[in-house]
């Protein structure tokens, strides 16, 4: 039956309703889903036809189901607590939100009072309710400063120095004002510091803007003092002098924050790599955010803000007459980067890789001055309200935003992630070389199936040259105990992609190779690969990694997704892995266990849902224990929040990152997006480049129709089940 209509109301109680504007339509309300790319015309050509059943039954699916969007003007300027959106259409069995915005004169409105910074405490409830604070050690102080929203009308200040026999030392009742100045003429000693609040002076309980506790002692967090020593030409930069701070408290320039002499005293020691988030907790500022209810005594409007991070670091005088690069690995969600007082780049994504070339701006043998400007996200969206009772809507606005940590704006297996585990979350290290760099390499094994006792190695790298002249040299090599060489010459500027097989070189046809096979089907074996270019016999670059050899085929000619390795089917057994943890501080001892507690379960595969998990140690893992990886891209349901607003960012972004992780032989396939069809402009975009810069992987479109199955249950189902 067509005929539709969108009514928008607002309330401030959530009784009362006020009609705030309307849309209307005489038709069905959406159009028909666009066709998956997977179903659509003409197919690639390594790709078998759909048969006519297939294909109808997702025809008659898609038919059955309706996307769009409306825009509802309303008829005046309005402020309201509460807004409903209600659609009346006899054709809908049911509907969903994917995303709601509201605009102000076409300008966004910024819905959520949490994004400017005012942090406060709320009490649960209005009766007996208390709260503490951890001193951290016994500490001497005098003074007590409150600042209230909501005070109490009795209700006292308690001391105690293990958390559970409390003295009284101050009545709350003595003053009426929401600003109280607490004073004692004898100094007071203890750990904890408790406000018992007995009887508040409003209905809606309590709420505390500020508790300040003024005296001396404690604990005072210093940073752990890292030895800087070049090893591999790589100085790893982590950890040390960092210091972070709220871009709002600062004041000087980029130009001085990115100097040697700084004063950042006052800022607080950070851990890098990790999310800003983390810097805090491991000062002792939070409480365990996956401890209890702790995450609501952590403020959000704190945490949404830009942060500068700082460090100072001596760049060895060996680096005199060589190209010194900065490199980031991972740093969400955007950033501006500043080397004594020049700004030198930036970095766009949480997953794509930021390196620069410094060499003109530092000095060997002296400190050396790092600034980052880390942007918080465009859009984080607001606190899930989980319950008991429901876990609250999945994902949110902050889907614009991608490619960025999309679960941390909440789950229903995860709870609002306050700052969205933004910050630099990978590794940072100087690395330094001669005039040429070399750079994503990537090699591939050829089996000539079904006979594995031999392979071709196919080897594909990109040389750099950073001089304005000619440079001529060598790029010399080794997979396992095989070496190989090749003279090669670079214009000046010039990049070149060079390609080494087994026609170029017979050697890198192996004889009874150890193949690499997933958990239960052979051993896991791995190749250890080294590519260095040589100039004047002086080696000016090299990468070294390991890798397998394996080959890997699929079908989807039945309808059904199949894959094969080394000949033989293989059937993935595992499930999805969302965050490794909620604030991404797994590092390779945290992986190692989890992937080999995988093996252990005879699993098969590890799904990396959404992309969420980015750890090159964590593909490392995979590797190592013959765990499969299918590895989404940064794409949820469409439900659960809003296509990437810049497609450019989206694929700069897809682009740097399968560069990084093609060469495991864990990767198993790549996913578009969790339960849909990414955009038509990213999924053709993907199609694309995938081929060209991962050849012989494979792509789907969707995680949970086509080829493949899925959309739950996803509830607790009984045993029987």
């Amino acid at each position: 039956t067509p005929g539709w209509r969108y009514t928008v109301a607002g309330s401030n109680d959530g009784l009362v309703w006020d009609v705030l504007g309307t849309d209307s339509g005489g038709d069905l309300p959406g159009g028909e889903p666009p066709l998956p790319a997977f179903l659509r015309e003409p197919r690639p050509a390594d790709m078998p036809p759909i048969p006519p059943e297939v294909m109808a039954r997702f025809r008659a699916r898609l038919r059955s189901s309706r996307v769009g969007s409306a825009s509802v003007p309303l008829e005046a300027t309005a402020q309201y607590r509460f807004v409903r959106i209600e659609l009346n259409a006899a054709a809908a069995a049911s509907w969903t939100i994917g995303n709601a915005s509201f605009f102000q004169e076409g300008e966004p409105v910024e819905l959520a009072p949490s994004h400017s910074f005012s942090s406060a405490w709320k009490s649960a409830g209005n009766e007996e309710e208390w709260i503490y604070v951890d001193l951290g050690a016994v500490c001497t102080f005098d003074k007590i400063n409150l600042s209230w929203l909501r005070r109490p009308a009795a209700g006292s200040v308690q001391v105690s120095n293990e958390s559970d026999n409390w003295t009284n030392i101050y009545d709350l009742s003595q003053d009426t004002s929401l600003a109280n100045e607490i004073s004692f003429d004898t100094s007071i000693e203890a750990r904890y510091v408790r406000l018992m609040l007995t009887q508040p002076t409003s209905a809606d309980g309590y709420l505390l803007s500020e508790m300040e506790v003024w005296g001396r002692g404690g604990p005072v967090p210093r940073p752990t003092a890292v030895n800087q020593r070049v090893v591999n030409q790589r100085l790893n930069l982590a950890g040390g002098a960092w210091t972070v701070e709220r871009a709002p408290s600062v004041d000087a320039s980029a130009a001085a924050l990115s100097r040697t002499g700084y004063d950042d005293h006052t800022w607080v020691p950070a851990t890098v790599p990790g999310t800003i988030l983390v810097s805090y907790l491991n000062i002792g500022a939070l409480p365990d955010p996956n401890y209890g209810d702790n995450q609501l005594q952590i403020s959000e409007s704190f945490f949404n803000s830009d942060f500068w991070y700082r460090n100072e670091f001596t760049v060895p005088a060996s680096a005199t007459g060589r190209h010194t690069f900065l490199n980031f690995d991972g740093i969400n969600w955007k950033a501006e980067v500043y080397v004594n007082g020049e700004n030198v780049g930036h970095v766009d994504g949480a997953f794509k890789r930021g390196r620069f070339d410094i060499s003109d701006f530092i000095a060997p043998g002296e400190e050396n001055a790092l600034a980052v400007l880390v942007r918080k996200n465009a859009h984080p969206g607001v606190i899930k309200e989980q319950t008991l009772e429901r876990p609250d809507v999945n994902g949110g606005v902050l889907g614009a935003d991608n490619p960025t940590y999309h679960a941390s704006i909440g789950w229903d297996w995860i709870p609002t992630i306050r700052g969205r585990n933004t910050g630099i979350w990978n590794d940072v290290y100087l690395s330094f070389t001669g005039p040429v760099t070399v750079e994503d390499p990537f090699v591939t094994t050829d089996l000539p199936l079904p006979d594995t006792t031999t392979a071709d190695v196919n080897i594909v790298v990109t040389l750099r040259n950073h001089e304005a002249s000619q440079v001529d040299g060598m790029l010399t090599g080794s997979f396992g105990d095989i070496t190989f060489d090749l003279p090669v010459s670079l214009m000046a500027s010039e990049v070149k992609e060079v390609s080494l097989g087994a026609s170029t070189h017979p050697q890198l046809r192996l004889e009874n190779p150890m193949l690499w096979w997933p958990n239960g089907y052979g051993s896991p074996n791995l190749y250890d690969v080294t590519l260095v270019f040589e100039t004047d016999a002086e080696p000016s670059d090299s990468k070294s990694f390991k890798t397998g050899v394996r080959e890997m085929t699929y079908d989807e000619s039945s309808g059904a997704f199949r894959m094969w390795i080394n000949g033989r089917r293989f059937v993935g057994r595992g499930g999805n892995w969302g965050f490794p943890e909620s604030m991404l501080r797994y590092r390779a001892r945290e992986y190692d266990a989890a992937v080999r507690f995988h093996k252990d379960m005879n699993f098969t595969l590890i799904r990396n849902w959404v992309g969420q998990t980015a750890d090159e140690e964590f593909y490392e893992a995979a590797d190592r224990y013959g765990i499969m990886v299918w590895q989404d891209f940064w794409l949820a349901n469409p439900v659960d929040g809003p296509d990437p607003y810049d497609d450019e960012l989206f694929m700069d972004n897809v682009d740097d990152y399968v560069r990084r992780i093609r060469n495991h032989p864990s990767i198993a396939l790549y996913c578009g997006r969790n339960e849909g069809n990414p955009p038509e402009v990213l999924d053709s975009a993907i199609r694309e480049l995938l081929p060209e810069i991962h050849p012989g992987s494979h792509y789907i479109s969707h995680s949970s129709v086509g080829p493949v199955s899925g959309f739950g249950p996803y509830g607790r189902m009984p045993v029987e089940f």
